[in-house]
């Protein structure tokens, strides 16, 4: 076990996400905390022991962490110098007054500095099976107490070799998906560094996936979710026409087969829904296709940005691995693949693996599980399709059947039962299509008697996602998503 301790002394931590300047980072990411050390090792000129035990860190597995929540601080908008010009007039020819009447050729340009106020000021690094002799921890003891800042240089920090550290919440996690990313060094990182030190800004490392686990004394009951897992595995649309939403079983279905076809042997009944190769459709619950839109903000157009597979939580991650890993990855790296939808074109997908992605590619979107707040209202993206054909002779018996329908529709994925059912076949999100806009679901005899509709369900609690329901949940039919925008 080897563990370092981070205080920050004021209480919060400035520094900027590296995929977004416009908010923080937290936690603080491995490998800033590896470059604020190696920087002080630069700056103090310490000794061979310091960089040999700097590189011994850097060849271990990325840490566990141990931190708590944060909330983000407004940022405000700075108007700071730039480099002096050449010019007292400055780039544009005009003096720029300071200090009274004085001239100089120094500009401004906005600046924010996104600020993290974590609830404890306290974050720790683990490495519960490392291997440090003493001598690499008695120089890493020397070295942590040189450090003075992590990001920005007012985010004063205490820094030292922890020998009784608490559990961490944090762990890396090779899983198909994850809900934290975070930048960890590589074996080869002091080198590049002491390369570029100090004139050049260093690159961007690799990331790491992480997954939140909750320690014994700090457990807190989880919300109702579904039959799937919390967490969606997302691809993004790499290269390819544009499609909108009412696309969608074209999406699904060329999905569906090029993973059936990846599988390296018959695809199991979680992967291809059926017992058996020619057997009958399955009773248990099976891998879904979503599809993923921009969808539900200010100037939504529906374009679908990319998909994702929801699976059954009680699939173990071996067998995700066995079936999905060839479609996902080759040697490690994220494979391309090729979806065919006819007359539409085709596109190129690839798992979704950047820090920086749109909305619609992020799982707690559609989840409202991991860093997101459960929600107790969800509105329906593509059409629920009913099991049934509602009967009645007007409207409004026929949308009562309908919500029944909807309800017990939502206890058969694991869900509690709604206290409210509305149906609609507008849709309430900006960008959706109507729900006549969407292909008929082709299931059985009685095609055109199936029954899409859109829906606004309320729960009496909040719930996670993904929420899939109807006769079309496993091709991407009655997605919900989290309702939070005003009642209209």
């Amino acid at each position: 076990m080897f563990a370092i301790g981070i205080r920050y002394l004021c209480g919060w931590s400035m520094a900027t996400h590296p995929a977004d300047r416009q908010r923080p980072e937290w936690p603080p990411h491995p490998d800033r905390v590896f470059m604020a050390l190696a920087a002080a090792h630069f700056e103090t000129d310490g000794g061979t022991a310091e960089y040999e035990a700097l590189r011994l860190l850097s060849s271990l597995e990325p840490p566990s962490v141990a931190a708590s929540d944060a909330y983000d601080r407004q940022p405000v908008t700075n108007f700071v110098p730039v480099n002096d010009d050449a010019s007292p007039l400055g780039k544009k020819g005009q003096a720029l007054m300071a200090a009274g009447s004085l001239p100089i050729g120094r500009g401004r340009q906005a600046r924010s500095f996104p600020v993290a106020v974590p609830e404890r000021d306290v974050v720790y690094l683990l490495w519960p099976d490392a291997d440090v002799s003493e001598q690499s921890r008695l120089a890493l003891r020397q070295l942590c107490p040189k450090v003075t800042a992590v990001g920005h240089s007012a985010s004063l920090v205490q820094m030292w070799v922890e020998d009784n550290p608490p559990l961490p919440n944090l762990e890396p996690t090779d899983g198909l998906s994850a809900r934290r990313r975070l930048r960890v060094p590589g074996p080869n990182r002091l080198e590049e560094l002491q390369d570029r030190y100090p004139e050049v800004r260093p690159n961007v490392t690799g990331w790491q996936g992480y997954q939140e686990i909750l320690n014994p004394d700090e457990e807190k009951p989880a919300a109702p979710g579904t039959v799937f897992v919390d967490e969606l595995i997302v691809l993004r649309r790499k290269e390819g026409e544009a499609i909108g939403l009412e696309s969608t079983l074209l999406l699904t279905d060329a999905l569906r087969g090029a993973v059936m076809r990846s599988c390296p042997d018959q695809p199991p009944d979680w992967v291809s829904g059926h017992d058996g190769p020619q057997g009958p459709p399955s009773r248990r619950p099976h891998l879904a296709f979503l599809p993923l839109a921009h969808v539900g903000r200010e100037h939504a157009d529906g374009r679908l940005l990319g998909a994702a597979l929801a699976v059954p939580r009680e699939v173990g991650t071996g067998e995700q691995y066995r079936c999905l890993a060839r479609f996902l990855f080759r040697e490690n790296e994220p494979v391309e693949q090729r979806l065919t939808f006819g007359r539409l074109g085709e596109w190129t997908i690839v798992f979704e693996d950047r820090e920086d992605r749109p909305v619609a590619l992020r799982s707690e979107t559609w989840t409202a599980a991991g860093w997101a707040e459960p929600s107790p209202r969800w509105a329906s993206v593509t059409p629920v399709v009913l099991d049934r054909y509602p009967k009645g002779r007007d409207g409004a018996e026929r949308a009562i059947q309908a919500a029944r329908t909807i309800r017990i529709a939502c206890q058969r994925v694991g869900l509690p039962e709604p206290t409210e059912v509305i149906v609609t076949t507008a849709p309430l999100f900006t960008g959706v299509p109507h729900a006549r806009s969407f292909a008929p679901l082709a299931q059985g005899p009685n095609v055109n008697r199936r029954f899409h509709t859109h829906a606004l369900v309320t729960f009496p609690e909040p719930v996670c996602g993904p929420i899939l329901i109807g006769a079309g949940r496993y091709r991407g039919y009655g997605l919900l998503r989290p309702w939070r925008e005003p009642d209209r």
